[in-house]
């Protein structure tokens, strides 16, 4: 049993991966008094949990699992899979629990709540308030938030103990889970914050609490929901004013805005690192070269000093996270050295930016999801990074959660594709999805290049655009996640397997 609610949610597993460990949890009362809850069935014994839930297909033993509602399931018709899962209490909605049948269940506790959701948020809130030496970051931004997050676990990990969010774990369900995986006693708790209507990151900060907050950048993603650039600036910003008192705020320089904000945001007590290119940043940017055999070799500096370090992650855009990355381990204490060996040490996730060869074709798979300036990025990547020689064929869908500025957007990535990013126009320009036409007929207006529109990826538009890619080909990926770009993969293995 899974829940998902946003375009960006994924399947939940029920805890971060340091939480697999038997590390004590909530007792049974403590459950009870922090989610205001009324025992069904009482618990057999008062020691502690191993920790939460939410998805009857992980081990749950000894846990506690929380019966979520989502748009397509309902946890509660899984109830009795939870207790043969091994699951110690079951969180369950009163209005439901009438309907319930625990017929031949192991013998389980059955804690009955208003709702389920808000249940799993205030024991999230009351673990928060238990982790007294642990320093919480949170990460939030248009751009960069799960690669930032991998940056600085493999920077703190270098000598502190500690856990994060596993994969993009960055909503109202997702929050929770990472806050609840952490253990008492860590130096530190890494937590993604995501956003997609108002009031969503004040509340998500407000949970996390943070001792440092870090904002990635701030472009054009979520307007469907936020309407403006400005209102997703101060919906961002919300993050900063959970700030705890001494707490650190990590922002992307070089950008007037941001630095009102920052100001107009900052509770008082609170300091301020900026990173970023300019001069007026206490971590810049200095300079980077692309490695032949992947990655790149980068130099900051460091409030004057210099620290060089290699990065296994391609593009400009990884080289900018990566100082928020150093901005926090400095804050931390760690040594230079530390820094650089846990930078070098975070290998590429899956859809972003990695390069694969398929089929005589390199491949660079960036599909996991797209705004403006992700896509702008990706191209400017792709042009620095495509083979001498290749033909470059640039494969982009529609990017998704743009409300009434998404067809004006497109057309901008359009122009953008056809005069060239970081270089000249690729070869070969697709677009994928009903928005993407407006992306085409934009490219072919300014390009020189072949520019081809397919309006979904059925198995015709899969064939016809296959059928473009020629052996020796450099291919770039790039779309929102509910284009799943990456389907065009599974049909090129399919046509070698043939």
């Amino acid at each position: 049993m899974t829940i998902s609610t946003t375009e960006n949610a994924i399947p939940m597993n029920q805890t971060t991966p340091r939480a697999a460990q038997s590390a004590p949890f909530m007792t049974p009362d403590e459950l009870c008094a922090a989610v205001g809850g009324t025992w069904a069935l009482k618990p057999q014994a008062s020691g502690a949990t191993l920790g939460i839930g939410t998805d009857t297909r992980s081990d749950l033993g000894n846990r506690i699992f929380f019966a979520l509602t989502g748009p397509r399931h309902d946890a509660h018709d899984h109830l009795l899979e939870a207790a043969r899962s091994g699951a110690r209490i079951l969180v369950v909605e009163e209005s439901k629990w009438g309907c319930v049948r625990l017929t031949d269940a192991p013998s389980t506790a059955v804690l009955l709540v208003k709702d389920t959701r808000a249940a799993l948020a205030a024991t999230a809130q009351a673990w928060r308030r238990g982790l007294l030496g642990t320093q919480v970051i949170a990460i939030t931004g248009s751009a960069g938030k799960t690669t930032s997050r991998r940056l600085a676990e493999g920077v703190l990990a270098t000598r502190l103990t500690g856990s994060a969010s596993p994969k993009s774990f960055n909503n109202d369900i997702g929050v929770p889970i990472t806050i609840c995986g952490a253990h008492r006693g860590d130096d530190f708790l890494l937590v993604e914050i995501g956003m997609n209507a108002p009031g969503e990151v004040a509340q998500l900060g407000a949970l996390a609490a943070p001792d440092i907050a870090v904002i990635t950048m701030i472009g054009k993603a979520h307007l469907e929901g936020l309407g403006s650039v400005d209102a997703i600036i101060r919906e961002k910003f919300e993050l900063v004013s959970a700030l705890r008192c001494g707490g650190l705020a990590v922002v992307r320089g070089d950008n007037t805005l941001l630095d009102s904000a920052l100001e107009g945001a900052k509770p008082t007590g609170v300091r301020a690192v900026r990173f970023g290119v300019g001069p007026l940043n206490h971590v810049r940017l200095r300079s980077r070269s692309v490695r032949r055999e992947g990655g790149q070799d980068v130099v900051a500096e460091v409030c004057g000093r210099r620290l060089a370090f290699s990065l296994a992650l391609e593009g400009a855009h990884n080289a900018m996270n990566a100082m928020a990355a150093i901005a926090i381990g400095v804050d931390r204490g760690l040594g230079d050295e530390e820094i650089a060996r846990g930078l070098a040490s975070v290998r590429p996730s899956d859809m972003r930016f990695v390069r694969q060869s398929i089929g005589g074709l390199t491949i660079f798979n960036d599909a996991y999801n797209a705004n403006p300036d992700a896509v702008m990025a990706a191209l400017s990547a792709f042009a620095e990074l495509a083979p001498t020689g290749a033909r470059r064929v640039t494969v982009l869908g529609d990017m998704l959660e743009l409300g009434a500025a998404g067809p004006a957007l497109h057309e901008e990535i359009g122009r953008a594709v056809g005069t060239g990013v970081g270089g000249p126009p690729p070869d070969v320009a697709i677009f994928v999805g009903a928005l993407s036409a407006h992306a085409a007929h934009a490219c072919a207006d300014r390009a020189s290049c072949k520019v081809m529109h397919v309006p979904d990826l059925s198995a015709a538009s899969v064939t016809a655009v296959i059928a473009e890619l020629l052996p020796g080909d450099a291919v770039l990926l790039k779309g929102s996640r509910g284009i799943a770009l990456e389907r065009l993969l599974a049909s090129l293995y399919e046509r070698l397997a043939a």
